[in-house]
């Protein structure tokens, strides 16, 4: 059964109760407990969208003349310390990344029985809507944003944090071209340091683009994977599509563990050498065949900021 957190009393009940059982107080939904908790310097303005473990809201910041996304954990789940925990983390290592290509946190808190941040609002579409209209990128745009993202990337990786779920609806693209990373919510420390909520096994990421040592449920997971899923990114902005697809979960699991990804240039044969050359070494199985680092990969396809994206 799904439960909440009474947000007096902090008690477990039922999803959907409209009062608790052990103090009483009438059950807010989301929306009026978020309200409650930011106060009266912020005007919650609608909904911008939900997932599985969370929903996004609009605000406007009063005294700050500003509007920002406010990132809700969804209160049935905080019945489970990992979640939570995966959520809050998620902050934290945002928190502490400050990069023009990472969509940063403003602030974080946990209050009427709600776990929350806020993140600046931006305008703009997530790679994967840019794809599903056009179906693949121009060269140069396709540049442009492997450039953005490895550099964001880079800055992560430099501070100890890998992504693990590089993909194109985690990259958004706003009006211009400037790209921003999102969702570190299956982020992992390099260090030993809070890098351990999930048991060896356990496949975290999006199959479609995870690396091989990912998809075997691998605990020894570094950097590396996000230079896979890079190359992945890169190979479906180019082909128009990513280099396994039309299976079932299972099946593309085991292509990235086992099945050479084909060359770039059998769906787009005029991709520049370096550029198919480079995105293949980044989808090696081995992740020691693979470059050192995102920054070396991403000068060693020709990546440089130019270009915008049209809408």
């Amino acid at each position: 059964m799904s439960m909440v957190v009474c947000e007096e009393c902090g008690s477990f009940l039922p999803a959907g109760a409209r009062f608790c059982s052990k103090c009483g107080t009438t059950q807010q939904s989301v929306s009026q407990r978020l309200r409650k908790a930011l106060g009266a310097d912020y005007e919650l303005l609608g909904e911008l969208g939900r997932g599985g473990a969370a929903v996004v809201y609009s605000v406007r910041d009063l005294k700050h003349h500003r509007y920002l996304a406010v990132k809700v954990m969804h209160p049935e789940l905080m019945a489970s310390p990992v979640v939570v925990e995966r959520f809050r983390r998620e902050a934290r290592y945002v928190a502490q990344l400050d990069h023009p290509n990472i969509l940063s946190v403003t602030f974080s808190a946990e209050e009427s029985g709600l776990v929350f941040y806020a993140m600046p609002r931006v305008r703009g579409k997530a790679l994967s809507k840019h794809l599903d209209k056009h179906g693949h990128l121009a060269l140069d745009m396709t540049v442009s944003i492997l450039s953005q993202v490895a550099e964001g990337l880079y800055h992560a990786h430099q501070h100890g944090v890998i992504h693990r779920d590089i993909k194109p609806s985690n990259i958004m693209v706003e009006d211009g071209g400037h790209v921003l990373i999102l969702d570190f919510g299956v982020a992992k420390a390099l260090s030993s340091d809070g890098g351990h909520l999930s048991a060896s096994g356990e496949i975290i990421g999006s199959p479609r683009y995870m690396s091989a040592e990912q998809a075997s449920g691998s605990s020894n997971i570094d950097h590396r994977t996000d230079i896979y899923s890079w190359g992945v990114v890169g190979f479906h902005m180019l082909a128009g599509r990513p280099p396994f697809v039309d299976e079932g979960v299972q099946a593309i699991l085991y292509k990235q563990m086992a099945v050479e990804p084909p060359d770039v240039r059998e769906f787009r044969p005029d991709t520049p050498e370096a550029l198919a050359n480079t995105i293949h070494r980044c989808m090696s199985k081995n992740p020691a065949r693979r470059w050192g680092n995102i920054r070396e990969a991403a000068k060693a396809a020709g990546c440089v900021r130019r270009g915008v994206l049209s809408s």
